[in-house]
């Protein structure tokens, strides 16, 4: 069983937790999004924690961000190989969401560093994914050739948008679902077009996931089976 997006520096026990899975036979992609949750989990991985991290900017931070952050991010990066770049992308609900804005310019800077590094990516997007994927595709035709996946995380688009990103990712695209993912009739219909062998479930576990549901490995997987289970179920072919 594999968590594709979560938030362990974000739990007060993250150690713990971070054992507890592993522990349980559950990998997870453990996701840092701003500089104090790049310590925190660089931390988790000099301790050994055998999982898989990320490291990027978060729309809901981008405007804070400085010229510095962004040097940290790329260090970081840099210093670790096996590291994947995000979660970054767009959201509308947060300062510097217009065209051409501070969002659009650091999603710029964090695909372009992927592309550079050859990194998987992992997209966040409330809002326009028409636009998300147009800056994909503007910047992928400036920079050498990008093979590692581009993870559309917590994937809420319609069919649309499936139909859309295949044309212009192809197989790199993968559709990480969440339990919300299921709550619009538009997505759940999008997901039946998205092929089984790029589908990936999360919990995007984090704090407010510990304030609802509690803090242990047991409630994270508990979740993380609930979503498997709502996709066997509008997908029983392909499971």
């Amino acid at each position: 069983m594999f968590d594709f997006h979560l938030h362990l520096a974000r739990f007060e026990s993250s150690r713990a937790l971070a054992k507890g899975l592993l522990d349980a036979g559950v990998n997870f992609n453990t996701i840092a999004c701003e500089p104090w949750e790049w310590e925190k989990t660089l931390e988790l991985m000099d301790e050994g924690q055998d999982a898989h991290y990320a490291f990027g900017i978060h729309p809901m931070v981008a405007s804070k961000m400085t010229d510095r952050n962004f040097s940290q991010l790329e260090e970081i990066l840099r210093a670790n190989p096996d590291t994947d770049v995000g979660e970054c992308g767009l959201d509308k609900r947060f300062e510097g969401y217009e065209p051409a804005g501070t969002q659009e310019q650091v999603f710029k800077r964090q695909v372009l560093l992927a592309q550079e590094l050859n990194r998987p990516l992992h997209v966040h997007c409330v809002g326009d994914y028409s636009r998300i994927l147009r800056i994909l595709q503007n910047c992928t035709s400036n920079a050498k050739q990008h093979d590692r996946p581009v993870v559309l995380h917590r994937f809420g688009g319609d069919v649309s948008v499936v139909k859309s990103a295949l044309k212009a990712l192809g197989p790199q695209v993968l559709f990480s679902l969440h339990a919300d993912s299921f709550r619009k009739k538009s997505t759940v219909a999008a997901i039946q077009e998205i092929p089984a062998q790029q589908v990936r479930f999360e919990t995007d576990a984090d704090e407010s996931f510990a304030e609802k549901f509690g803090n242990s490995p047991d409630e994270i997987i508990k979740q993380l089976e609930a979503v498997q289970n709502n996709y066997k179920a509008i997908n029983p072919k392909n499971t």
